[in-house]
């Protein structure tokens, strides 16, 4: 993290958190030229949100609408696989766990180059459907177009701010006079607002600090050309840290569509002709946020994949299916922590609570934890237990 940003956010934080609203319209007046005599001008009407829906174009409403509907559909499913609670239970003791909501959750919707109401999406349905009570969405003002608004009110979102950056992650994580804090915030940013996110974890749950999308793609001779190459400007076309993998079973292949790139994007894209085996071996490595299997029996290598945030399997399957909609959030781990974490989902939005009641305790068992306790030197450990046997 470069140390000017961080000095600078860090600035940011402490300020709102010191000085609360009026901190907060200093900023959005310095960063985003916005004059507000309160906060409370900041926050988007059900008038606006209503004008968002009457005025987006209708092919676009249709898509957004498709979208939602795949999205709400497979984070229901997940739902429904997850055992909100169990329990074993002998004449001893019961010991078990139960599931509980996130209580309130703030998505922050990036703003930069482009409009991003699947990020409205991708975020809010799993808090949603995992019962979530308050959803508040944050996006710098500049981004707050029709298409957003309409996302957010199709997920029942109806607290809505125009604030942007690391002064919305600051006063969504300490609170002001007007926003009330969440418990968690969620979304991707800028280096500004992941440094933010880094700054307030603790204070509050965040879902990941995002870094630069990336995509691997393993190819063989069957590969379509065209396909690989615009899946790979797909991705570097997000920013310059944008990062894309090719590894390909076909020489000819490779040198193809390296030939079609431009050279500006050269820097950006690792080309390697390679067996389908040491393919799979080079992926798990890295542990993509992307995999796509443009491979003949793509089904059959999925297998051999183990680090990896999302898996596209063949041919018809491009990375931008997920984005906007199969289904699965499109919120993944990057920069290799496939390898230990997963993408954002129900469970993102779950608290997991161990049960623990015990019965009645004989002579082995009491002797077992005093004996524990009493090996750690942490004498009034020892003694709690064997107090409430004490005859």
């Amino acid at each position: 993290m470069d140390l000017t940003i961080s000095q600078q956010v860090a600035a940011i934080i402490e300020d709102v958190k010191k000085n609360g609203d009026s901190a907060v319209i200093k900023y959005v007046k310095k960063f985003d030229g916005l004059s507000f005599a309160s906060v409370k001008q900041t926050l988007i009407g059900k008038k606006q949100t209503d004008f968002a829906a009457k005025n987006i174009e209708n092919n676009l409403k249709k898509s957004i609408q498709a979208s939602f509907k795949n999205i709400q559909a497979f984070h229901k499913k997940e739902y429904l696989n997850i055992k909100k609670q169990w329990f074993i239970s002998d004449k001893v003791k019961t010991v078990g766990q139960t599931y509980n909501p996130v209580e309130s959750v703030a998505i922050y919707v990036p703003g930069g180059k482009f409009s991003y109401p699947s990020s409205v999406l991708m975020n809010a349905i799993p808090a949603k459907v995992a019962g979530v009570k308050r959803i508040v969405m944050i996006t710098p003002p500049k981004k707050m177009t029709n298409e957003v608004l309409y996302a957010a009110s199709l997920c029942g979102i109806n607290e809505i701010y125009s604030i942007g950056g690391p002064v919305a992650i600051a006063a969504l994580a300490y609170g002001t006079k007007t926003i009330k804090p969440a418990d968690m915030i969620v979304g991707p940013g800028n280096a500004y607002v992941n440094e933010a996110k880094r700054l307030v974890f603790g204070k509050v749950g965040i879902d990941s600090l995002a870094g630069p999308s990336e995509v691997a793609i393993i190819a063989d001779s069957g590969a379509n050309i065209e396909y690989i190459y615009y899946d790979i400007m797909a991705q570097v076309e997000h920013d310059s840290m944008a990062k894309a993998y090719l590894f390909c079973a076909s020489n000819e292949t490779a040198k193809k569509v390296k030939n079609m790139i431009d050279k500006q994007y050269l820097k950006q894209i690792i080309i390697k002709n390679t067996d389908i085996e040491e393919a799979c071996g080079l992926v798990n490595k890295i542990a993509p946020e992307h995999l796509e299997l443009l491979v003949k029996d793509a089904k059959k290598i999925v297998k051999y994949i183990k680090n990896a945030g999302a898996v596209f399997v063949g041919y018809k399957t491009p990375t931008v299916v997920g984005d906007y909609w199969a289904g699965p959030s499109h919120v993944l781990p990057t920069n290799g922590a496939a390898r230990y974490s997963s993408g954002l989902s129900v469970m993102t939005f779950l608290k997991r609570t161990s049960y623990i009641e015990l019965k009645d305790a004989g002579k082995n068992i009491i002797s077992s934890i005093s004996a524990f306790a009493g090996a750690e030197g942490l004498v009034n450990h020892k003694k709690s237990i064997e107090v409430r046997y004490e005859k």
